[in-house]
């Protein structure tokens, strides 16, 4: 109960004899004329002691005593075709009985597409016609070398003479195997195209090779390439039961708009736009992508500056930062993924902003430049602070100086953020609630600056 259709293939429960296919405009089939065509591979050094062969055929008459396949190189084997009764039949040397006929009243509906098989596993020959054991019969004996002095291959098309009973048919996806394929075998991969490995496989057709090629392609890797004799290969490759459009989703997540293969520039979701490509598969077969997007919310990728200190304008939740040294050849600078950034040095600046549904985009260069951050070297005491950088806890150390003293902490604009009085002593432990960047320190005396230095929290 095989099957077939151009856009979806399934199996189901209802038996279906012939399948009526519309064909589209690409080639994966041939033509033989019943006067003198005939395909032929040399099929040498294989042993059936059980065999399959199986194909899709169509036709316009399928007139009585045609041969669809037959091989002889150390057994002769033979099948098709229908007789006038509407009896198929298949035959072996060595086999008692040596031929078998599934039977009056199997005639098919022409020029509709059939699948044919013809199996022995040892114990019995069956004919099968779509997918539905016809006729078993019970044999014996081995494949032998059958007496005829031909000895010719594999010949699709005529008997094995080369010279009579040609067969005015359409082939499709034609299988020979060195083993029995259940029932259950046929049903199921009959509607579908093989890979070519299978086990047992020794010759596979899928009629692929196109217009103008004398040869027909073994996909099963063994090399028994089909040759096209008294044939056209302008007109007899032919539209095939296969031959249907290849399909494609192209699943695309886009920040913001997206001009797909079509040219068309997309600036919402979309999951109903196609594009064929005409003749771009397999046999000649149009391929057809369907267009499964998704657009994002786009980032925002300007930036505010103010003085040395530049801050992304991107606020959503997730969002993260990674500021960028443009005239470093755009290096990241290590620690720098917060949202604001306070340039130390004068130079060129930019922020890689990552949302949290992962549109990422980087900002345009900024350029800064510092100004007002040198550190006044102390004339009157040693001062050092530590650790700078740090993450806002400082200690500072002062020697030769006993006097009280105003300390305050300026922003890179020269604003006061903190200003505390200490009773001068060797060390002061002070903490700052601050973004990070680069501040400055500063000491006072009576309202002279005696000290100044530059503070990095992180």
């Amino acid at each position: 109960m095989i099957v077939k259709k151009i856009a979806t293939l399934l199996l189901t429960g209802i038996s279906i004899f012939s399948v009526n296919t519309a064909r589209s405009q690409c080639i994966t089939a041939l033509q033989l004329d019943g006067v003198n065509d005939y395909l032929h591979a040399p099929f040498t050094n294989y042993d059936f002691s059980n065999f399959t062969i199986e194909m899709w055929i169509n036709s316009p008459d399928f007139l009585p005593n045609e041969i669809y396949v037959n091989w002889n190189r150390g057994s002769r084997v033979t099948f098709g075709s229908w007789q006038a009764d509407g009896s198929f039949n298949g035959g072996a040397s060595g086999l008692v009985p040596g031929s078998i006929n599934s039977g009056a009243g199997t005639m098919p509906t022409t020029n509709n597409w059939h699948h044919v098989a013809y199996v022995y596993d040892g114990t019995n020959q069956t004919l099968y016609i779509g997918g539905i054991p016809v006729f078993t019969q019970a044999s014996t004996g081995t494949l032998i070398q059958g007496n005829n002095t031909y000895n010719t291959g594999l010949v699709l098309g005529a008997r094995f003479d080369l010279g009579q009973q040609f067969a005015n048919v359409i082939f499709e996806d034609v299988r020979i195997w060195n083993v029995a394929r259940t029932t259950s075998e046929i049903n199921t991969y009959a509607p579908f195209n093989l890979v070519g490995n299978e086990s047992g496989l020794v010759a596979y057709y899928r009629f692929e090779d196109g217009i103008g090629s004398t040869t027909v392609t073994d996909l099963s890797g063994n090399g028994n390439h089909l040759t096209l004799n008294n044939m056209d290969p302008a007109t007899d490759w032919v539209p095939g039961l296969f031959s249907q459009p290849v399909q494609s989703t192209d699943v695309v997540s886009n920040c913001g708009p997206f001009t797909w293969i079509d040219g068309n520039n997309y600036t919402t979701d979309n999951n109903t736009a196609t594009y064929t490509y005409v003749g771009g598969a397999a046999g000649g077969c149009d391929s057809t992508v369907h267009l499964d997007l998704t657009v994002l919310e786009p980032v925002d990728v300007t930036v505010t500056s103010s003085g040395n200190t530049l801050s992304s304008n991107e606020t959503a939740a997730g969002t993260n930062y990674q500021w960028i040294d443009c005239a470093n050849g755009n290096g990241q600078i290590s620690g720098e993924t917060n949202q604001t950034f306070v340039a130390s040095t004068t130079g060129s600046y930019a922020v890689i902003v990552t949302g949290a549904d992962g549109c990422r985009d980087t900002s345009l260069c900024q350029n800064i430049t510092v100004v007002g951050l040198d550190d006044l070297s102390p004339s009157e005491y040693a001062v050092s602070i530590f650790p700078n950088p740090s993450n806002g806890k400082f200690t500072l150390k002062m020697e030769g100086s006993s006097e009280e003293m105003i300390v305050k902490v300026l922003d890179n604009m020269g604003r006061t953020i903190t200003s505390e009085k200490y009773t001068a002593s060797t060390a002061i432990e002070f903490s700052l609630d601050v973004n990070p960047g680069h501040y400055m320190l500063v000491g006072e005396t009576n309202d002279i600056k005696t000290f100044k230095q530059r503070l990095i929290i992180q």
